[in-house]
């Protein structure tokens, strides 16, 4: 999913990844790109003021207007910067907090391998004003990136043979917002592509649901419940009717009322951010009277 930035006199670019020369990491958590920085004009210019698994602060002095990808935070299991391993057709959460200081600002999300999406959503993001982002998906695809487009985009790139991404992306604004990107995002970054902006995102998570493998009552008044390993769990919620269990083991077992029939979920708490991910499905156990 890399792109090699290139300077082309007064050409159009859009870098929707790009590779090391043009890329700042930190610490095996989140790396970054700034167009600006690197001699593309329209790009943004800007750094990373803070960078740890559960979050980063970007301070962009000018949000440019070459599209989202003008100024890009990301995950990469690829180059080392995070691990993400999304699987096909299992369910994820993916939250965050993420606030803009003063602009109004469309960013998009992208959880994908190169332009292969799994999910990808827009967030706005109202001037000085904290947003929560939570969505639960199923995998459309594998997945080993998770980027954050930061930069101004007006709407207008689907026809920049370099901006691969764009036709996508602005389907999903249209999906989203009922109504064309060439107008949802002119009032982007408040119109103004010499704008700044101190964008922050805290509590980051993007963590898998639970896959039950057996639920059981064997002995009088007790439920048996075996689950799979999620990657990225420090720990797992086990909900057993009403009452609910931590545990660091993919195996519990926990008291129940004999006789009563309970549902059984799980859910896994991420290491990142100490967010809960969504419950796996119930399944229906009658717990043993004798």
């Amino acid at each position: 999913m890399k792109r090699l930035a290139k300077k082309l006199a007064a050409s159009v670019l859009a870098f929707t990844l790009v590779i090391a020369m043009g890329t700042t990491c930190f610490a095996a958590n989140w790396g970054s790109y700034f167009g600006a920085n690197e001699g593309w004009y329209e790009g943004a210019e800007g750094k990373l003021n803070s960078n740890k698994a559960s979050g980063f602060t970007a301070a962009i002095d000018a949000v440019g207007w070459g599209g989202v990808w003008g100024a890009q935070v990301f995950m990469d299991a690829t180059n080392s910067t995070g691990k993400v391993s999304v699987k096909k057709g299992q369910t994820y959460t993916l939250s965050f907090q993420i606030k803009a200081t003063n602009i109004t600002k469309f960013v998009y999300v992208k959880v994908a391998t190169g332009e292969t999406l799994a999910y990808s959503t827009w967030v706005k993001v109202p001037a000085n004003k904290t947003v929560k982002f939570s969505k639960k998906f199923k995998a459309k695809a594998n997945a080993n990136t998770v980027y954050f487009g930061l930069g101004g985009d007006i709407g207008d790139r689907t026809d920049v043979s370099t901006d691969e991404d764009a036709a996508t992306r602005y389907k999903v604004f249209k999906d989203q917002y009922k109504q064309v990107a060439e107008v949802g995002l002119a009032n982007d970054a408040n119109g103004d592509y010499t704008a700044s902006t101190l964008i922050t995102v805290s509590k980051f998570t993007l963590i898998g649901q639970p896959k039950v493998k057996s639920a059981k009552s064997t002995k009088k008044g007790k439920v048996t419940v075996k689950f799979a390993k999620v990657d990225g769990a420090s720990k797992y919620k086990v909900k057993v009717g009403g009452k609910v269990t931590t545990t660091k083991k993919t195996s519990v077992t926990v008291k129940a009322k004999a006789g009563k029939k309970v549902a059984v979920q799980v859910a896994a708490v991420a290491k990142s951010s100490g967010v809960t991910g969504a419950y796996s499905a119930k399944k229906s156990v009658k717990v043993k009277k004798k």
